[in-house]
């Protein structure tokens, strides 16, 4: 569990780091996704930290990995059927990163 947290710490201020890169730039759009996938992480650093203090956290992770996308998932398809682009890229940036930190545990495991 401590290598996940120690991953989500370090993508989470990487995304920082970008977002402050993209705005310095005058790239306000791509610096909000940048900070949109940052908190993505975060929030999947508490819920690391929510883990530990269960009796498995391997398995309380992997569940709320698997539920919390849900409503991301939903919120896509309804913007795409609406048409509103932007909103449908918000939830595939944070889709992105769900299936980056799945891909983490992958490896991990």
């Amino acid at each position: 569990m401590e290598s996940l947290k120690q991953y989500l710490i370090q993508q989470a201020e990487a995304c920082k780091s970008r977002a402050d890169v993209l705005t310095a730039d005058d790239r306000r759009d791509d610096a909000i996704f940048e900070k949109i996938r940052g908190n993505v992480y975060d929030i999947f650093l508490s819920v690391a930290n929510a883990a530990e203090k269960t009796a498995d956290p391997m398995a309380f992770f992997r569940a709320r990995l698997a539920d919390i996308p849900v409503n991301w998932e939903v919120a896509r398809e309804k913007a795409t059927l609406h048409g509103d682009v932007n909103r449908a890229h918000t939830e595939s940036v944070k889709l992105e990163a769900i299936q980056a930190i799945r891909a983490r545990l992958e490896v991990e495991a």
